[in-house]
């Protein structure tokens, strides 16, 4: 084991000398998160306060004159214009309005009769101002409702309670720490997952494809450490380079997110979801055998290649494979189909997301760690096995 030691402190040792990647792979994650996340923020509370400091603008073909004096009462809130020129969906598209309401030619004599009538709201569900302009008007005609209702009852001489028979009231048995467990759990997997292969192939490449173009695999194979040695310090590296990719990235995230919050309370309770010292320490042992895993295949796939371009479209293809199951773990229902449990990867994503949920399934757990850890083993004894014939090793 010495030797594999020897071999993984001389590919640290060469990483250091390269200041652009040292910058890459542990300055950039700390500055990239922060301003990705703070640019997020501060957009979206200059738009939510813009559009909340802007009136709905929109167009009402009223015959009736029903909802004139609706609107206008609360011009705060609602802009009547004109109906612009061309078709009416398409001026919504454009955002030259917000909402278009067609109100029936018989409301005003319907309301007369006490009848219903029907009110049309035409608006753009895929723009944030349409529907805050839809969720103004149901607004305005719940109240405008109950006025309507409270006269018909009064006209009856009936109790307005008829129109309220029942008040409900919620309890959200979800805290702040549940609600962004739940979120966190739905993609956080995934993000480890996707986090620490691509720290390590980066690397990987370098210490494997990389090391035959530099042609110093020859050289070092003429030492007196037994090759499986080699093997093992070079997996060592390409292991360790991921998972600390994995966790700065995770660490730089934290760190925004809490600074987003402003330390607050309310972001202090949501930090709680993820800072909680058994969760982070649960799927820290369980994400090392799936990162041993990952670096497995980069090391059997990168020494085997003729050079870096060849060892990249080999392992390139494992990312798409680690996104389509974290995507595929993240759909609806899928924690419930019980076969998953013994689904490489994906029984991780799910075990892990129970775990963020503050719902986990220990047998899940141990299941997924134990045929992660088999994995991982197997994988080592084949890479070991495979890389100690000289056609691997000195492929051209």
């Amino acid at each position: 084991m010495r030797g594999a030691l020897l071999i993984a402190k001389k590919e640290f040792l060469e990483l250091s000398k390269d200041r652009k990647t040292m910058f890459f792979a542990f300055v950039l994650p700390f500055l990239l998160y922060p301003a990705i996340f703070g640019m997020m923020a501060k957009m979206g509370k200059r738009d939510e306060v813009q559009n909340q400091n802007k009136a709905s603008r929109v167009y009402v073909s009223d015959p009736s004159g029903t909802l004139d004096g609706l609107l206008a009462s609360d011009p705060k809130h609602f802009e009547r214009v004109v109906k612009p020129e061309g078709d009416l969906k398409q001026a919504i598209r454009d955002q030259k309005l917000e909402m278009a309401l067609e109100v029936a030619p018989n409301a005003a004599a319907a309301l007369q009769k006490q009848e219903t009538f029907t009110l049309t709201a035409t608006m753009d569900e895929s723009e944030r101002a349409s529907e805050l302009a839809l969720k103004r008007l149901k607004e305005v005609l719940k109240d405008q409702e109950k006025s309507w209702v409270q006269g018909r009852l009064q006209n009856l001489g009936a109790s307005s309670q008829l129109a309220e028979p029942v008040k409900l009231e919620v309890n959200n048995a979800a805290d702040l720490a549940l609600e962004v467990g739940k979120a966190m759990g739905k993609f956080l997997p995934y993000l480890l997952m996707i986090m620490m292969y691509t720290g390590a192939m980066q690397h990987g490449i370098y210490a494997t494809a990389g090391e035959k173009e530099r042609q110093t695999l020859l050289s070092l194979m003429a030492t007196r450490l037994p090759r499986n040695q080699i093997i093992l310090g070079k997996l060592l590296y390409i292991f360790c380079m991921g998972v600390i990719a994995a966790l700065l990235n995770l660490l730089s995230m934290a760190i925004s997110i809490a600074f987003m919050g402003g330390g607050s309370a309310n972001s202090m309770q949501a930090m709680s979801a993820i800072a909680n010292p058994v969760t982070l320490g649960l799927t820290f042992l369980i994400m090392v055998p799936l990162g041993l895993f990952f670096s497995n295949f980069i090391l059997l796939m990168g020494i085997q290649a003729k050079n870096t371009i060849e060892a990249g479209s080999a392992i390139t293809p494992g990312i798409f494979l680690v996104v389509f199951l974290g995507v595929f773990t993240m759909a609806p229902g899928v924690d419930k189909m019980a076969f998953l449990s013994y689904v490489p990867v994906v029984n991780v994503c799910i075990a892990l997301r129970k775990m963020f949920s503050q719902q986990p399934n220990w047998v899940e757990y141990a299941i997924a760690f134990t045929m992660t850890v088999g994995l991982a083993g197997l994988m080592t004894l084949v890479s070991t096995r495979v890389l100690n014939q000289e056609k691997a090793l000195f492929k051209m």
